[in-house]
């Protein structure tokens, strides 16, 4: 019965096959065709669906395209002259300058007038009007400049060693 040792066992006897029933082991598959109208209904719900992927995809890209995006604010340059001073200075300007980015391509920006307010210690010593409202054309970066000026601050530093 065995080939070799540590192989599949083969059977070569047929009298040892077991009996096999022929009712029972075949299933004859029937095609019933189709009405008219079970062919028509899923031809329409296949056309349903057809176009709303099509819209589905064409509103997905066009809110992708359109959706509009935070303007971009940065200080890019911030002066507090006179700190070197140890007693304070009373005659004193705190200068800066913002970019407003507008990163949109067909949407543009209104701003608001803005006010700007410097903090130190939790305490404000200086606050200005930056700007009118205005309008931000779509791809563009607005420079706003501003000046405090006035301001009494005492700056006292430590050095650590």
């Amino acid at each position: 019965m065995h080939n070799k040792i540590g192989s599949l066992p083969v059977r070569s006897d047929p009298s040892s096959r077991p009996i096999s029933r022929h009712h029972s082991a075949s299933y004859i598959v029937h095609r019933v065709k189709e009405s008219l109208t079970t062919r028509v209904s899923k031809l329409i719900c296949a056309i349903f669906l057809s176009i709303l992927l099509c819209l589905a995809i064409v509103s997905f890209i066009l809110w992708i395209s359109l959706r509009p995006h935070r303007p971009r604010v940065h200080i890019r340059e911030f002066s507090l002259p006179g700190l070197g001073k140890t007693d304070g200075f009373e005659t004193s300007h705190i200068s800066f300058k913002i970019t407003a980015h507008n990163p949109n391509q067909n949407v543009g920006v209104y701003y608001d007038s803005m006010d700007g307010s410097v903090y130190y210690k939790e305490k404000r010593f200086g606050s200005t009007n930056l700007t009118h409202p205005f309008y931000q054309e779509p791809k563009n970066t607005s420079l706003i400049e501003g000046v405090l000026r006035g301001v009494r601050v005492q700056v006292r530093f430590r050095c650590l060693t």
